[in-house]
C-alpha cells in the first residue's frame, strides 16, 4: 500500500467512526459569538471567558505595544531575554496577588504542562480522569510520575 492509499485508510476510518473533523471559517468572532455563514451563535467553546479580546481598552494596548516591541516573541525568552512591559505585568501580578514573583505563560496549556514537569519527581504518582485536559495529561506524560487513567468519573475505576 502507497502512503497516500495509507493516508485516505486512514482517513476514512476517522470519518466512518464518527472521529473527522474540520475546521470552519468563520466571518467574525466578538468572543462570546460567532457569525458563521450568515448566522450568530452562542460560543461555549471560547477561552475568551470574559470577552476581553474585543474590549477597546486591550486592543488599545496592543496596538501600543505592538507599535514599541513589534510584533511576535522572536524566540523563547529564557534565550533572547523578554520585554520590560512582560516584567512589569509580572511584577503587578506577583504584587496583587501578595507573592514576590509571578511568571507569565503564553496560555494555560503551556502554564500546565509546565508547572506538572518541575514539579513531579519519579516518586510520584498522577490519578486522572480519561477525560482531563490534554495539558494536564500531556505534562503528566512528560513528568517522571507514573501516569494512572481512570475511566470518566468512574470510581470505581478510580479504586482498581
Amino acid at each position: 500500500m502507497g502512503w497516500t492509499s495509507f493516508i485516505d485508510s486512514q482517513l476514512q476510518k476517522r470519518k466512518d467512526a464518527s472521529a473527522w473533523r474540520e475546521r470552519r471559517c468563520i466571518e467574525k468572532s466578538s468572543g462570546r459569538e460567532l457569525h458563521f455563514q450568515g448566522k450568530s451563535y452562542l460560543n461555549f467553546s471560547s477561552n475568551d471567558y470574559l470577552g476581553l479580546s474585543q474590549h477597546p481598552e486591550i486592543i488599545r494596548a496592543w496596538q501600543q505595544g505592538a507599535q514599541e516591541y513589534g510584533v511576535g516573541s522572536g524566540g523563547s525568552g529564557h534565550i533572547t531575554g523578554f520585554t520590560h512591559a512582560h516584567y512589569q505585568a509580572e511584577q503587578k501580578l506577583a504584587d496583587w496577588l501578595g507573592y514576590p514573583r509571578a511568571i507569565l505563560f503564553i496560555s494555560g496549556f503551556a502554564a500546565n504542562h509546565a508547572l506538572i514537569t518541575a514539579l513531579m519527581t519519579a516518586e510520584d504518582r498522577i490519578l486522572a480522569d480519561k477525560l482531563s485536559h490534554a495539558s494536564l495529561l500531556e505534562g503528566a506524560m512528560h513528568s517522571q510520575a507514573q501516569l494512572r487513567r481512570f475511566s470518566h468519573n468512574s470510581v470505581d475505576s478510580l479504586e482498581k
